[in-house]
């Protein structure tokens, strides 16, 4: 079976083909390579022997599940193709990576062995091929377009087609352009093509300027408006039908709705986005700013708030009280709107569950939209949205496992109709936005609890020290920062693993996993680096907190064993 694995790797037809190799051991540590493999390296100064092979590949972070059934001997072989990497000053290089496992003896252990294909000479003919197919497709669909001229054109065309003359009056439309906007024929015959088309400055580069582009505008994305004013993000190809007589040219827009397409890609970024926040702010006041702006301009709302029932965010609630009051307690707004009284009133509305949008999601413990908040029975904000020009709004739950730690609304200018996506995304980011407030809150208790052991730790001889999950440090006691040197400020801004001994690095490394994985370490040893350079031999114990299955803290206690060592 393992040969078969094999052939398929090296006998697929190509280009004469070269691989470079990895070898890594049930660790993901390199323990051997080939001559070239560090081109291929996101970071070449990491593929040394005995490095974790995600320092210097990055793509193998996150598939260590899939790594791992290699190993055992559960799954043959895994591919990564296409995978392209960025060098300053040289080219860009792509390459496919196939892992494959090699299984030993219970002395020797398995391995891994990594296979690393250049295969930037069939992506650039790849693309070039994909190139010259997509200039022979327009050569086409503008030759058809001639010869059968715009009836028989717009009958078989799916794209949404509008012919209109050199002023800008629409003369011709096909039934996809009607389905598209929302308009009936007779509706857009005669009217200004800026019926649809929103955006001025993409409409003035068209209409003013059709005598400078005889080949063809290709993939113009311009902002449009249906008949319910919804905006959409439609990609047109316009070109010039000639006439004898100069000046009476009709310019011919073939659009397609790219809205869906724009919306995934906003979504996915407003997602890294939220990801990203949450696991850089150190608190929750600092992450709920971000959040709101990052969600506002990653998806085109113009408006964001958090309502809570508490000064800010913190105590969760279980079941629907009919003595909350929500308030709103954080606001963001794009620069491009006016707000203020309505962004004042806001400061001074309160909502009870039921009552307003934010006292519906609470009740419901479920996202909630309204395509144009003017009509809504809101009492209270209904008029300031209006004079605002702020109509679709939806908000969502910050919820975990049905306790409700808060809820966000956003606002935009535009009527937009019920997106169910957006709503399960959101749904989906609220959860995960209460996830990191429960952990917040739970690292705060913990800081707060190991207040109250800090004279006991103040006085201790033995080194004591306070790290997270992701190795900065939390607290340590005056003997930790005498014996080391370092001051709060440098603590504070300083991993755990930069003052490891490099000899000791790998096997810290090793015990921190085991550690995050469960496990109580005692007796460990290690040596520490101080602030001038000096090694320190330390020995002791040292455990991890867990909440709802996820690391919060580590603590250690050491004792300074450097002398007995000497001595030894």
């Amino acid at each position: 079976m393992k040969y078969q694995v094999l052939d398929r790797i090296f006998n697929k037809p190509s280009f004469p083909r070269k691989f470079e190799r990895l070898e890594l051991d049930d660790n993901f540590c390199i323990i051997d390579t080939s001559d070239q493999v560090q081109r291929f390296a996101d970071s070449p100064k990491e593929v040394m022997r005995g490095k974790d092979v995600r320092l210097s590949f990055p793509e193998f972070i996150g598939i260590e599940d899939i790594l791992k059934s290699i190993l055992q001997g559960n799954q043959e072989l895994f591919e990564l193709q296409g995978i392209e990497r960025c060098a300053d000053n040289k080219f860009d290089i792509y390459m496919d990576i196939y892992i494959i496992g090699e299984q030993h003896t219970q002395e020797s252990g398995n391995k891994l062995i990594i296979l690393i294909e250049d295969v930037t000479d069939r992506m650039a003919l790849q693309q070039k091929l994909a190139q010259r197919a997509n200039e022979a497709r327009m050569l086409s669909n503008a030759l058809m377009s001639y010869k059968n001229y715009m009836d028989k054109v717009i009958i078989s065309m799916a794209d949404a087609l509008l012919v209109t003359n050199s002023l800008g009056k629409i003369k011709k439309v096909n039934n996809a352009a009607q389905k598209l906007f929302g308009f009936h024929e007779e509706e857009l015959i005669n009217q200004s093509i800026s019926l649809l088309i929103d955006d001025e400055q993409g409409l003035i580069k068209v209409t003013q300027q059709h005598t400078s582009f005889k080949k063809n505008f290709q993939n113009l994305e311009l902002v449009c408006r249906t008949k319910t004013k919804e905006k959409l993000l439609v990609a047109f190809s316009c070109s010039v039908i000639p006439k004898k007589i100069e000046g009476l040219e009709d310019i011919v827009y073939i659009g397609r709705d790219i809205t869906t397409r724009l919306n995934r890609e906003q979504r996915t970024y407003a997602q890294y986005s939220i990801t990203r926040i949450l696991s850089e702010s150190q608190s929750i006041k600092q992450a709920i700013p971000q959040i709101l702006q990052s969600i506002c301009q990653s998806l085109g709302w113009d408006l964001g708030e958090l309502w809570t029932p508490n000064q800010y965010i913190g105590k969760s609630v279980k079941a629907p009280s009919i003595n909350a009051v929500l308030r709103c307690v954080e606001i963001w707004s794009s620069r491009v709107i006016s707000v203020r009284e309505f962004k004042a009133i806001t400061w001074q509305t309160t909502y009870t569950p039921g009552i307003g949008l934010p006292g519906r999601i609470w009740t419901r413990r479920s996202p909630l939209w309204i395509s144009d908040i003017t009509a809504d029975n809101d009492l209270q904000r209904s008029q300031s949205a209006a004079e605002a020009g702020l109509h679709t709004a939806f908000g969502f739950p910050i919820l975990d496992d049905h306790e409700i730690l808060g809820l966000m609304v956003f606002f935009k200018r535009e009527v937009q109709q019920k997106d169910t996506d957006l709503l399960q995304m959101m749904a989906s980011a609220g959860s995960q936005i209460a996830q990191f407030i429960k952990r917040k809150q739970a690292e705060d208790a913990l800081v707060e609890s190991e207040k109250r052991y800090r004279d006991l730790f103040e006085n201790a001889n033995d080194l004591i020290q306070c790290v997270n999950a992701y190795g900065r440090f939390l607290y340590v006691n005056r003997a930790w920062r005498e014996t080391l040197g370092y001051s709060e400020a440098e603590i504070a801004q300083m991993n755990f693993f930069e003052i490891i001994h490099p000899n000791f690095q790998k096997y810290c490394r090793q015990q921190f996993y085991r550690l995050l994985s469960g496990e109580k370490l005692e007796q460990v040893q290690t040596a520490f680096l101080t602030k001038g350079g000096q090694t320190i031999f330390l020995e002791g114990n040292i455990n991890c907190k867990f909440l709802e299955g996820h690391p919060i803290v580590t603590r250690g206690i050491f004792r300074n064993i450097t002398q007995r060592l000497a001595a030894e």
